[in-house]
């Protein structure tokens, strides 16, 4: 059976070509269609510029498929060969305007329908409400980062962060008010991450959190500065609530699929609710045990390995 190939696998394969080999392919083609149009002049090339214009507009942005266009134009008016020779200039001119009419309308056509394909890409990927990465999104980047546990060397959690009170915020006060309260926190989260990190809600008042460390020490302290980060997001709020989280720390070498790794994270958040309040709760998976809870206003519990 012949598999399917879908079109987004192709676009998805195309966008993580570089810029520099999209150049490359497209002067090699132009250069490549010249020396054909002068080796067979009665075939014309114009109409295979349309594909470069084409892919100069999705990857490479509006001006250069505009730069594409022109050059493409300049070398079909240009009359290199003896079998343009014989045109007049009016029906030189005239070619010359129907052919530039046509390039650019594929300009235009290309740079719209990738500015419609990236605003639905995004619409697709994050949450609606904060912009931070839906629950699908997330998933698919946390498969990849713990499947790739065992052969990145680098320590990975995977942090899950529930509100404390929140339904009463929306009982109480309505779901105008509890929407403020989530964007609130999506503000902090999105500000207490770094670079390479992933952040995302799972839905209703539930957000995860992606992070890679280089020791679990450092791991550990990463998820209480984002939990820190979380309460002073919140503490601005009229309300009286606040966040609990639990975290899973995934030492290299572990092979950890992602409905374990969700399932260990949640159970890890609700011990931090039975603690108290506001509370962080921090166990690894694979290697060494690390726990620590803590609840707003309590001492920390020491860190304890074995």
């Amino acid at each position: 059976m012949i598999p399917t190939i879908h079109p987004r696998d192709i676009i998805d394969r195309l966008d993580v070509v570089s810029r520099s080999a999209i150049w490359a392919v497209l002067a090699s083609s132009c250069m490549a269609f010249v020396v054909f149009d002068w080796l067979v002049p009665e075939v014309g090339t114009g109409p295979l510029y349309i594909p470069l214009i084409a892919l100069a507009g999705w990857r490479l942005g509006p001006r250069a498929a505009c730069g594409v266009a022109l050059v493409a134009a300049f070398l079909n008016i240009l009359p290199i060969h003896g079998f343009d020779a014989g045109l007049s200039p009016l029906a030189a001119t005239v070619r010359a305007v129907v052919r530039l009419g046509a390039y650019a309308f594929v300009v235009a056509t290309v740079c719209v329908l990738r500015r419609v394909y990236e605003r639905e890409r995004y619409a697709a990927r994050h949450d609606a409400l904060t912009g931070i990465l839906n629950r699908a999104s997330f998933e698919a980047h946390a498969h990849l980062a713990l499947g790739g546990c065992a052969a990145n060397g680098s320590v990975t959690v995977l942090a899950l962060a529930d509100i404390d009170g929140f339904k009463s915020v929306n009982d109480t006060s309505g779901h105008a008010e509890g929407d403020e309260v989530l964007i609130r926190l999506a503000l902090a989260g999105v500000a207490a991450i770094g670079w390479g990190d992933r952040f995302g809600r799972l839905g209703g008042d539930e957000f995860v959190f992606l992070l890679q460390s280089s020791t679990v020490a450092a791991a550990v302290s990463r998820v209480e500065t984002i939990h820190r980060r979380l309460r002073d997001g919140l503490s601005g709020s009229r309300h009286h609530i606040g966040v609990s989280m639990g975290a899973l720390v995934v030492s290299p070498g572990t092979t950890l699929d992602w409905a374990t790794a969700i399932r260990e994270a949640d159970r890890l958040m609700y011990v931090a609710k039975r603690a108290g309040t506001g509370g962080v709760r921090v166990e690894s998976f694979g290697g060494s045990t690390v726990c620590r809870s803590t609840a707003a206003g309590a001492d920390e519990a020491p860190l304890a390995a074995a």
